[in-house]
């Protein structure tokens, strides 16, 4: 067995010389992405100073003397709506120009008055105080400069990245296409059926759903979901199927330890492929097994109880997809443990729990009952991961922890 950082170190390695290809998308299909360059903004925004509210462009010095007992008439000289060009090149002194949200403001106002704020009186705006410098103006350049950086290669985009790109006139962007992959669950004891009455010796099939879900959640393409029995032909036979379809990942569900019908191993080497590492210093998914398929493709062979189908996917798939777009490795967040808990040495373990900041406003960390790797009732309530390293044979109660959110 390794550790479970030299076979992180391992997946890294492996998926780093199996970087994605880039493709232009646009901005309402970017979001589950991951940016292939650096973006720039091509320009300013605002790109002109312009009206916050419907009010009256002023030259403050007009009103410096203005107050509720000696009230600023001005006439009005012009109006400004937003999409007009500037009707007026210049605010005269002891005048005003009326404009409307989104405006330009001429050359020569410094600040724009709301209209609630003001009175009307045979044609001129009356005002009873002296606006701060630049109230209510959006200024040129507030929100992004020329050259600011916008995006970062390797940057997870989401819906969220829309409103700035479109202000920026940004209306596509390159990305690292998105790893197509295949999620075998195995077992001739699965049901897939989940409105199927159960019958005696069999159970859902819960990675099946659970793997394909994942996988697209960390932002694969799941192209095929597929339960198989225990049968090393049937499972050859469909990676003989698979490595046709031009695949860069394969992940499976059961059959990596060393029972009878345990025969992933054995069929992946009948299949010319390459195994990297088999068994893991970890709990759960000691049997966890990672290979390259003679057409470069990926395979994750990942224990069958689910609690570790689910650790082998965010903690080793997950690596691998950041590595095959070009994202720097994920790194752990430290909370203070609330509550205690004991393990053996030599093995790292990886603990389903709940975050929570407390009254000192600091992060901490409880772990949920239900460790072993068949329940899945925590998944319900855990929102993140702690990892324990493998020589560590207690946490106490405000031990430092390092945990991991339940997906990135």
């Amino acid at each position: 067995m390794i550790s479970y950082h030299e076979a992180k170190k391992i997946v890294a390695e492996a998926a780093q010389a199996h970087v994605m290809t880039q493709k232009t998308v646009a901005l309402s299909a970017m979001a589950g992405y991951v940016a292939a360059e650096n973006v720039q903004a091509p320009l300013a925004i605002q790109p002109f100073d312009n009206a916050a509210m419907d009010g009256f462009a002023v030259i403050r010095a007009d009103l410096a003397e203005a107050n509720e007992n000696n009230m600023a008439v001005l006439p009005v000289a012009a109006m400004i709506a937003a999409g007009d060009s500037v009707a007026v090149s210049q605010v005269e002194r002891g005048t005003c120009v009326r404009i409307m949200t989104g405006a330009p403001v001429p050359r020569g106002a410094d600040a724009v008055v709301p209209v609630e704020l003001t009175e009307m009186r045979d044609g001129a705006a009356v005002f009873k105080s002296c606006p701060q410098p630049h109230a209510h103006i959006r200024m040129a350049g507030e929100d992004f400069q020329v050259g600011d950086n916008v995006l970062t290669k390797g940057q997870s985009l989401s819906v969220a990245h829309i409103l700035p790109l479109a202000s920026l006139g940004i209306g596509q962007v390159s990305v690292f296409r998105k790893p197509r992959a295949a999620f075998l669950a195995t077992g001739k004891e699965l049901i897939d059926d989940l409105s199927q009455p159960l019958a005696a010796g069999q159970i859902y099939n819960t990675n099946g759903p659970y793997g394909a879900a994942v996988l697209e959640r960390l932002g694969a393409e799941c192209v095929l979901c597929r339960t198989i029995p225990d049968e090393e032909a049937a499972f050859v036979e469909s990676l003989e199927e698979l490595m046709a379809q031009d695949l860069d990942m394969i992940v499976s569900s059961g059959a990596v330890s060393a029972g009878e019908f345990d025969f992933v191993r054995a069929g992946l080497e009948k299949a010319g492929a390459e195994i990297l590492f088999h068994k893991v210093k970890m709990k759960p998914g000691k049997p966890n097994l990672f290979a390259r398929l003679p057409n470069g493709c990926l395979y994750f062979g990942l224990p069958g109880n689910p609690a570790a189908t689910a650790v082998g996917l965010r903690f080793f798939v997950a690596a691998a997809l950041r590595a095959m777009r070009g994202q720097q490795a994920e790194e752990p967040v430290t909370a203070i443990a609330a509550t205690g808990f004991q393990k053996k040495t030599g093995l790292s373990m990886f603990l389903k729990a709940v975050q929570h900041i407390d009254d000192g406003s600091r992060l901490r960390v409880s772990f949920a009952d239900g460790q072993q790797s068949f329940m899945v009732h925590p998944f319900l309530t855990a929102d993140c991961w702690a990892v324990v390293p493998e020589e560590t044979a207690e946490i106490k109660t405000g031990d430092p922890v390092e945990i991991y959110p339940l997906f990135p």
